[in-house]
């Protein structure tokens, strides 16, 4: 009887000092767990942000280029504002990707910054004897360089740089919704330049990309192959978004420099 109580005694012991063991132990696992899902919250969120980062600003290119063609073309005040959203919304991209609601109808910042933009487009183009003196001598060098015959350098290379974000912009929400690698680069392609023929079909003409000339929508659209090669891959998003843009840019900037044109 002694001996069973002692055995008792000695197993509840060994018991006390594992459940002793084993309780920071199980706390350590459930910490590490909890700092990893808080990391991964982390960068989702940071990806996040840098997602909207890079489409607010492709917004902002598209629609000070829509802006200039507009006011170019001698549109007013409403006018130039419809062309500017057209321009850079990714209305079309949206609408086949059924992404809704409407991120710009979500969210007012980016329709605000396009209506800014557009103001200032119009303002900057606006006759100089509409305007007072004051406003004539701030918006003076801006007006000077916007009614250039022929389309100054700054603004090919801001419509080259929106185009570039556009083509990754389409191509990984393309990806995001589930598209195939094979289809993923077409709406790289249609958020780069469709708003360019949305443009031109208001404009009464005939879109611009669909003629021959210098490439526009081939370089979004190598810029959009090699995005989806670099993701395939198991790329980093960071190296596969800087790359797609850098590639569309460099394409489309040589393709003026040079007049390289489409066959």
């Amino acid at each position: 009887m002694l001996a069973f109580s002692f055995s008792i005694i000695i197993i509840t012991g060994v018991g006390a000092q594992r459940a002793d063991f084993e309780q920071p132990v199980a706390r350590q696992r459930d910490a590490c767990q909890v700092s990893q899902h808080a990391e991964a919250e982390m960068a989702t969120d940071a990806l996040a942000f840098l997602q909207s980062a890079i489409q607010w600003t492709a917004i902002l290119l598209a629609a000070l280029a829509g802006a200039y063609e507009a006011r170019r073309r001698d549109l007013d005040f409403f006018g130039t504002l419809v062309i500017a959203f057209v321009v850079s919304v990714g209305l079309l991209r949206d609408v086949l990707l059924a992404r809704y609601p409407l991120f710009w109808v979500k969210d007012p910042v980016y329709a605000i910054s396009v209506f800014c933009v557009m103001v200032v487009g119009v303002l900057v183009m606006t006759p100089r004897e509409q305007t007072s003196p004051t406003l004539n001598q701030l918006v003076k060098p801006v007006e000077r360089a916007m009614r250039s015959d022929h389309i100054p350098m700054w603004v090919i290379v801001i419509d080259a740089l929106g185009l570039g974000l556009f083509a990754y912009l389409g191509t990984n929400f393309a990806l995001q919704a589930g598209a195939s690698p094979f289809v993923a680069p077409v709406f790289g392609v249609m958020t780069a330049s469709f708003g360019g023929v949305i443009r031109d079909v208001f404009f009464a003409q005939t879109p611009s990309i669909f003629k021959r000339g210098q490439l526009y929508s081939t370089s979004a659209g190598i810029g959009s192959i090699i995005y989806v090669g670099l993701v395939s891959i198991g790329a980093k998003a960071t190296a596969s978004f800087i790359l797609c843009v850098a590639v569309t840019f460099l394409i489309r900037m040589a393709s003026v420099w040079f007049d390289i044109r489409s066959v």
